[in-house]
């Protein structure tokens, strides 16, 4: 708690404040901090403190310009927000109507048609090259045969 106290010292909040500065907000926090962990005086002095130093920190948030941009900052995000959830409803219902059209024109049943065709016709040309490859061994094989034969009968 005393860092987090002393890390309070730079705070505009307490400036031209009627209370003492004693080295600073933080400090004093922090001193009284120490204090009150000994005495039971000394933590309703702290309270106190404490409480003022909130209410200062609140006034000057209420009245300053960090809250105004914040605010801004805050309604320009909503409309953003509601701008975003209207294109996303914009396009979720552009997919849905474009998926109860494709449903309806039959485009899935034509596509899964052409699909079969091609596997089909890949099938026939595939069987056809694999029937040309075996005529063609065919034929060698018969070539070398008959340069066998011929070899054959020349050497007789």
């Amino acid at each position: 708690m005393f860092f987090l106290l002393f890390a309070l010292d730079p705070s505009p909040v307490w400036a031209g404040s009627s209370e003492p500065q004693s080295g600073g907000t933080g400090m004093r926090l922090a001193e009284m901090t120490e204090k009150a962990s000994t005495d039971s005086r000394g933590q309703a002095e702290l309270s106190r403190v404490q409480e003022g130093y909130v209410e200062r920190a609140t006034r000057e948030w209420r009245d300053g310009t960090e809250r105004k941009k914040l605010q801004e900052a805050s309604s320009l995000l909503q409309r953003n927000t509601e701008r975003i959830n209207s294109s996303l409803r914009m396009a979720s219902e552009a997919a849905e109507a474009m998926s109860t059209r494709i449903r309806q024109s039959g485009l899935l049943e034509r596509a899964a048609r052409l699909e079969t065709t091609a596997k089909e016709a890949g099938a026939r040309l595939s069987a056809r090259w694999e029937r040309e490859r075996a005529a063609r061994e065919r034929e060698r094989e018969q070539r070398e045969r008959d340069a066998g034969e011929r070899a054959r009968e020349q050497r007789r």
